[in-house]
């Protein structure tokens, strides 16, 4: 193992590279090679597996991709030629779409001039078009994993002849749950090809899946006792979560020249905050993982050229964002898995120039704190918040349809409601009018969401409308071009999966110029049975957005769908005669009901880990009937007395636990707590100069040990 951690002021020419190549290098401002690329060029020119560990934004897509340049133009010459034979050589895998499009680009600007041109291929875009591409040939190709596999079932991609396989942020390739795809790929090639990993951190899986497939990677570590980028300055401001907004606004106004990627934790959260920015004048817009890919790239492209100023976006972008000039990183949340904030903030502070984070920190964010901490292995700066920095001029808090995630007027829709409910005549004739129109014009807008779409769920039930009255199952949808159409049933059926779509054209018109020009073609689309594909991305969808820790396995067998539940939550979803189990299971009926055409024999078995089947709907029923026999299944909901009796006793606990700390000098360990009451006594020792707080074990339930500070 080889670690270093000292700048370095080595030039390129030191690595007996190309002439051509360095000139390359020179013509984008490339002349010395940062730390992490002096530690893989010859290791990697050598031929050799490894594992590159450095911080985000230390040069890790040059340590691979100006070697592997060299290598093209070492077989081929100074000026690489089209391959005509049209064998890919170079497979690079990127966890997001993003950050595949940054690694494309690199390749491109180093060796367009040397006849070195890559294939780029996501999901998201035209598979045919991406078909065509390789078609043309490629010694280079970068993709996500999802869409290459699907090429490779398609025989589009053969990968017999590939020398390297580069696995880019190797740790979050894993995480993201691409370890059967990347098994999958790694399969198709041969073994004496070279493995290259890079990552921001250690992951046990990546060098498991090398050892599986043969392979024992060289380990270079750059900054390994440190994670977080000297030149950033980070610190915590702990306020109410009905402040974070007043207290974004004030410094955004202070920093006029705010060039800032914001994150939440939610896809709903990330375009509300975006929205309620805009309402306020600032540049600001939304990126998230629901928005079609054409849209991302135009985004990405306008916030590079400081169209817009403030990005706002989940974790998704806090891998593969290479943005020069970010000066501010905000946490609206704190992010649920301690290794992000770390990538988070590593947003700035790139190319060694300095940068600003801020995490806001609500009683609701205590929990991600202790992890944090250890992550980093210190604790964050606090800002000193007074009264004035929580107070501004904002505008009302705007609504955002969770199903479309589009801004709504509040205002408009609750006057509709009232004037259907007082029988308004002139309403009922606008509406019929509105009716009529709609029936006229049959070719939705690509932009426009239909009115149920775009009013609040509450309120749907009070609108009449033709979409309600057709099939839900199945969009029609009317454009001069496939992709527009593929992209809007995406939309409509709210999937990534394009292969999911079943498609039939219903009718052809005529050509815009009467011979020649683009024709409209109007497509009935519905999606294809394959349960566990549609369920699975939603079920976990809305574990994560329960806050539930549980994994979810989803089988269809003979005509029977089965999904099992297990892990340190699981228990929760049997109290109570299993009322949240069989919740879920209404769910996922509902869910697939309104996509698909459901065999009227189609069984369904809902389970925990441990349970052999789940019970029959009969049964359950009859339990439901029995009286209640122990006295968990008689908890109710608890009064706003019990509550505040509940807190004082807590807190009375927590003073306990305090001064029994500072006349032993010894740590004290409570007994386990949920949640609720773990924040009241992080909350009330918190900012303690005596004692301090750190959380124990794993699950729902934790102990908290207070010791002194």
């Amino acid at each position: 193992m080889y670690t270093e951690g000292m700048e370095t002021t080595t030039p390129f020419s030191d690595f007996k590279l190309s002439a051509a190549l360095l000139n390359s290098l020179g013509d984008i401002g490339f002349k010395n090679a940062s730390p992490i690329q002096e530690l893989t060029l010859n290791h990697i020119l050598e031929g050799k597996d490894i594992f590159a560990q450095a911080e985000t934004g230390s040069g890790k897509t040059g340590a691979f991709a100006i070697p592997i340049i060299e290598q093209i133009l070492r077989e081929e010459g100074e000026t690489a030629q089209a391959p005509e034979d049209k064998l890919i050589q170079y497979v690079t895998l990127s966890p997001t779409r993003e950050l595949a499009q940054q690694t494309h680009k690199v390749f491109n600007d180093l060796g367009q001039s040397l006849g070195i041109h890559a294939a780029c291929l996501i999901g998201g875009e035209s598979i045919d078009k991406q078909k065509t591409t390789l078609k043309k040939g490629t010694r280079v190709l970068i993709a996500t994993p999802g869409r290459l596999v699907d090429l490779i079932k398609q025989k589009s991609v053969k990968l017999d002849e590939v020398k390297a396989v580069v696995f880019d942020e190797a740790d979050r390739l894993f995480d993201m749950g691409f370890q059967k795809d990347i098994e999958f790929i790694l399969s198709k090639v041969n073994d004496n090809r070279q493995l290259i990993m890079v990552s921001a951190t250690s992951n046990m899986e990546v060098l498991k899946t090398c050892y599986k497939f043969k392979s024992h990677p060289v380990e270079l570590k750059l900054n390994e006792d440190s994670l977080l980028v000297d030149n950033i300055n980070h610190s915590l401001a702990m306020i109410t979560q009905k402040e974070k907004m007043p207290f974004l606004v004030n410094l955004l106004r202070k920093n006029t020249d705010v060039y800032a990627i914001i994150f939440c934790n939610t896809q709903i959260q990330t375009h509300l905050v975006a929205e309620w920015l805009r309402l306020m004048d600032f540049k600001a817009k939304p990126i998230s993982g629901r928005l079609p890919q054409n849209k991302r790239t135009k985004l990405m492209e306008e916030f590079r050229s400081k169209e817009v100023t403030i990005l706002v976006c989940t974790d998704v972008a806090a891998r593969g964002l290479d943005v020069k000039d970010v000066n501010l990183v905000i946490n609206f949340d704190l992010p649920q898995e301690a290794a992000n904030y770390v990538h988070r903030i590593g947003r700035t502070g790139r190319a060694g120039k300095s940068g600003q984070a801020i995490s806001f920190c609500a009683h609701e964010d205590c929990e991600y704190l202790d992890d944090i901490y250890k992550y980093i292995d210190g604790k964050i700066p606090k800002l000193d918040v007074q009264n004035e920095d929580v107070k501004a001029d904002i505008v009302p808090k705007p609504y955002i349809d969770g199903k479309t995630l589009q801004l709504v007027d509040r205002n408009s829709s609750q006057g509709n409601r009232d004037r259907k409910r007082d029988g308004d005549s002139r309403s009922k004739n606008n509406r019929d009018k509105n009716k009529d129109m709609s029936t006229k014009n049959q070719e939705p807008s690509k932009y426009d969401a239909p009115l149920e779409r775009a009013l609040p769920t509450p309120l749907k039930k009070f609108v009449k409308s033709e979409e309600e009255k057709r099939d839900r199952r199945f969009f029609i949808f009317t454009s001069e071009t496939e992709d527009d159409a593929n992209r809007a049933a995406l939309g409509y059926y709210m999937i990534t999966d394009e292969t999911l779509l079943k498609k039939e054209i219903v009718s052809k018109g005529s050509k815009r110029y009467f011979f020649f020009g683009p024709r409209k073609t109007t497509y009935r689309y519905s999606l294809d049975n394959h349960y566990k594909r549609l369920l699975l991305p939603f079920i976990i969808e809305v574990l994560t957005l329960s806050h539930l820790d549980v994994r979810v396995k989803v089988a269809f067998k003979g005509e029977t769908i089965e999904v099992s539940f297990n892990g340190p939550d699981e228990g929760l979803m049997l109290r109570n005669r299993a009322e949240m189990l069989q919740s879920f299971e209404q769910i996922m009926r509902l869910y697939l009901a309104n996509k698909i055409t459901l065999p009227s024999k189609l069984r369904w078995v809902v389970k925990v880990a441990g349970q052999k089947t789940a019970a029959p709907a009969k049964e359950r029923d009859n339990n439901r009937a029995r009286p209640q026999q122990n006295g968990r299944d008689q908890r109710r909901t608890r009064s706003p007395e019990k509550d505040k009796e509940r807190e004082e006793k807590i807190l009375k606990i927590a003073q306990q636990a305090k001064e029994t700390v500072l006349s032993t000098k010894e740590p004290y360990t409570l007994k386990p707590l949920d949640p609720r009451d773990r924040r009241i006594v992080h909350q009330l020792l918190s900012e303690d100069p005596e004692v301090k707080t750190t959380s124990l074990g794993d699950g729902r339930l934790k102990k908290i040990e207070v010791s002194i500070r």
